[in-house]
């Protein structure tokens, strides 16, 4: 009996060790090599190095328009802000050892730092209009970012991160505990508000950017994710430039590997950030400073926009209001408050608005080229386009310009021979011609604020839903008016296109990281074109021309160049703003400003032209020429001046 208990026991006993030694040999052999590079990676460490974002010039390369500049961040140490229990220990008996203290008397000093340094954050938080709870947290979430993706401890769990950045000066801070302030870098806008918004701002990315534009686990190994993903905290681009150019711009991070050892830390292998490149625009800041010191002299809002030809750069992008990149986010609730002035919005490529006359040169050119009139066909014009409805479609001169062709009737601008044309041509042979000249497209910069224009054509029918044109739509889309509305970049690139000789191209606002250019010749002769300039030509330099009295009217210096132009002025809805507070812009709500919408556009100089150019002036009383015709003066001027007419 005893014998069989022996054996049963030798037996468990060899089981036993047989089963240990199979463990081993299977975690020696199959997996010891797994064990020993987990064994390795808990010693190594990998310290992220960031990338210096790139610089935006204008177009001289010598004038930066948004850069990196020298600051101050103030930080909190992660274990401070996650109130680790082993780090906060840690913090006790330092000061216990300094002060020669007990370590319960201790924790008291503790305690009264750590409130006062929670008082010092909310203060200089509040300060710089950082909302410092969601700063905390987005910090926490990226160091765990960073943990999952590495799977271990990380560096970062032992650091201090910046809680509030940018400012100015560095602050003392005695009597606080787990606080750091250290030399950073911060995005400034050298221009403050000019060009702001072309420029753009950038800020913290969100959650739902990271989702979208972050390398998914399985699409690249860890490094490569941690190197160019975007973590919580981190800066890209919001609006204009900043945006666009964001890939350009932002770089790629560079790593350090590091591996722990007796004496500190030993670098295994390392590669250095990829800093961001430059980009530079086709801006000129002296002519955007100049036409910015115009509306705000006048004060008067709208838009400018200036391109050179032949090639269609854009010299000058202004949106008046405007606000200063420098102050976005702590001005920001009174800039988005402000419904009046409405500074947030591009109005250069972003706002729709009647077009007015603009249109007609273009309207003519589509007439001339499908053979609806030539350059001799003469229509009457009595003032009124149907004598039994003498209050509706009339002429701005009421007595009537009498038999007038397309050349003396873009001089003089009347609408009853446009009227006509657009009764001759009918709605969808207008649709087509303004599609041409780019209207139902975006303007082709690359901004992600641009809109395309409204223009009432097939596509417009599908969604309006509509089923068809109405008698009358054709006649107000030849005159600018209606249901159309465009974009101030739409209008000066369409001048553009009719100086080129019926060259369309899409502009060209920064020199990299633009989308693809469009172009195509319409098909037009060079007597047709010249039928057009020559009309706009009289509107500017010959008396009886809508413009000439304020291009050389009395008192008007003359800039000694020929100029081709076109005024326009365009029947606009009242502004309102939302006064009852349901949610939407209504007949009920009150009017805070009313007028017409006042364009002055064309090309410089006639027979050699080298820039086109619109300008836009909202809710003003008086005609094109009064309120725009100034502003394009003072643009051609600036153009003289700067070597882009000669």
């Amino acid at each position: 009996m005893y014998k069989r208990r022996v054996k049963i026991f030798l037996a468990i006993v060899v089981i036993s060790f047989l089963g240990l030694g199979l463990r081993l040999l299977y975690l020696q052999g199959v997996k010891g090599q797994d064990y020993r590079e987990q064994f390795e990676r808990s010693l190594q460490h990998v310290e992220l190095l960031p990338a210096k974002r790139g610089s935006i010039f204008d177009r001289t390369g010598t004038r930066p328009l948004a850069i990196d500049k020298a600051c101050f961040d103030f930080c909190l140490h992660y274990g401070f802000l996650t109130r680790d229990r082993h780090w906060i220990r840690l913090q006790k008996r330092q000061i216990a050892r300094e002060l020669n203290i007990s370590f319960d008397e201790a924790a008291n000093v503790y305690e009264r730092r750590a409130k006062r340094t929670w008082e010092l954050a909310r203060r200089i938080a509040d300060a710089n209009g950082v909302d410092l709870d969601e700063s905390v947290k987005r910090i926490i979430r990226r160091v765990a970012t960073i943990r999952r993706i590495v799977g271990m401890d990380v560096r970062e769990q032992r650091q201090f991160h910046a809680v509030v950045g940018g400012l100015d000066e560095k602050l003392v801070l005695d009597g606080t505990v787990g606080a750091e302030c250290r030399p950073s870098r911060k995005r400034w806008y050298p221009y403050g508000d000019l060009a702001s918004h072309v420029i753009g701002f950038t800020g913290q990315v969100s959650g739902a950017e990271q989702k979208r534009l972050n390398i998914r686990e399985g699409q690249a190994d860890w490094l490569a994710r941690m190197r160019s993903n975007y973590l919580g905290g981190d800066t890209l681009g919001k609006s204009g430039i900043e945006k666009m150019c964001e890939p350009i711009l932002r770089g790629v991070r560079g790593y350090r590997r590091l591996k722990r050892v007796r004496s500190g830390y030993k670098v295994l292998d390392e590669a250095p950030a990829v800093h961001g490149r430059d980009v530079h625009l086709t801006l000129d800041m002296r002519l955007q400073k100049t036409l910015v010191d115009v509306f705000r002299s006048r004060g008067q809002t709208g838009s400018a926009v200036v391109l050179s030809l032949p090639e269609g750069q854009v010299l000058a992008l202004v949106s008046e209001p405007a606000y200063d990149l420098n102050r976005y986010y702590a001005e920001f609730p009174a800039l988005f408050a402000d419904e009046i002035g409405l500074p947030l919005l591009n109005r250069a490529v972003q706002k729709r608005y009647p077009p007015g006359s603009t249109v007609k040169p273009i309207v003519a050119l589509g007439a001339l080229s499908a053979g609806v009139i030539t350059r001799q066909t003469e229509l009457h014009c009595s003032g009124r386009l149907f004598a039994d409805t003498p209050g509706r479609w009339r002429c701005w001169n009421r007595n009537g310009h009498g038999d007038i062709n397309v050349v003396d009737a873009l001089k003089g601008s009347c609408n009853v021979f446009f009227y006509k044309l657009g009764n001759m041509m009918g709605s969808q042979q207008l649709g087509m011609w303004f599609d041409l000249f780019g209207f139902s497209d975006l303007p082709g910069t690359g901004l992600s604020e641009e809109r395309a224009s409204l223009v009432p054509n097939a596509r417009w029918l599908r969604r309006t839903a509509r089923r068809g044109f109405r008698p009358g739509d054709a006649r107000q889309m030849a005159i600018g008016q209606g249901s159309m509305e465009v974009t101030p970049l739409h209008v000066a690139n369409a001048m553009a296109a009719i100086a080129r000789g019926g060259k369309f191209m899409t502009p060209i606002l920064s020199l990299e990281g633009g989308p693809k250019r469009i172009s195509r010749a319409l098909t037009l002769t060079g007597a047709q074109v010249e039928a057009v300039h020559s009309g706009m030509h009289k509107v500017v330099d010959e008396r009886g021309g809508t413009a000439y009295k304020y291009f050389h009217g009395r008192g008007v210096a003359s800039v000694g160049i020929p100029i081709c132009g076109k005024t326009g002025t365009a029947q606009t809805p009242p502004q309102r703003v939302d006064s009852n507070g349901n949610g939407r812009i209504d007949g009920g709500d009150r009017i805070v400003r009313s007028g017409d919408t006042a364009w002055c556009v064309g090309f410089a100089p006639y027979g050699n032209p080298q820039i086109a150019f619109a300008v836009v002036v909202e809710y003003v009383e008086g005609g094109g020429g009064r309120n725009a015709g100034p502003i394009a003066l003072e643009l051609i001027r600036a153009c003289l001046k700067y070597g882009y007419i000669r």
